[in-house]
């Protein structure tokens, strides 16, 4: 009876972590910013399969960033080919200045959508590129670097069907 009961809660585990898979990649980017340069995500093998992906980009920042927005290019490749590439903008504080984004203290981390219900292809190796994009009001040439953001990720998560 005993063997039966652990068994079953293995067996209970087991489902309940392949049911929640969800990757999650950082890259710190505290000593040299977040730059125009893409910062680039190689998908594991794993996350390749029949099931549908929802893809978000997390952020880190503290109060060092200057905006209360953020805009990012975010791109999708498998193998030679660029199958996304989208130009995506987020907020990053409320109106009245609060940090959006959760956390205690000065660090803030934010969760981003980007892709809901991707089939990755079967091509590879697929990879994930985000840099950012921002401008000051009025300025056609761009923020080279954006202090205040500690780092970049993304995750991937099963898409649960309703």
């Amino acid at each position: 009876m005993f063997k039966r009961i652990i068994v079953f809660g293995f067996l209970m585990i087991s489902l309940s972590c392949s049911q929640d898979q969800k990757v999650s990649m950082y890259q710190s980017v505290t000593n040299e910013e977040l730059s125009t340069r893409p910062l680039v995500f190689d998908i594991p093998e794993t996350v390749m399969d029949t099931v549908r992906k929802n893809v978000f980009i997390r952020l880190r920042n503290d109060n060092a960033y200057e905006f209360s927005n953020i805009f990012l290019i975010a791109t999708l490749t498998a193998g030679d080919k660029q199958i996304v590439q989208d130009t995506l903008e987020y907020a990053m504080a409320a109106p009245d200045g609060t940090w959006l984004g959760t956390g205690f203290g000065e660090v803030k981390e934010s969760k981003l959508w980007w892709k809901q219900g991707v089939l990755f292809p079967k091509e590879r190796p697929i990879k994930i590129k985000i840099s950012q994009a921002m401008r000051n009001n009025g300025q056609t040439k761009g923020v080279p670097k954006l202090n205040g953001i500690l780092t970049v990720g993304i995750s991937i998560e099963h898409q649960i069907e309703k």
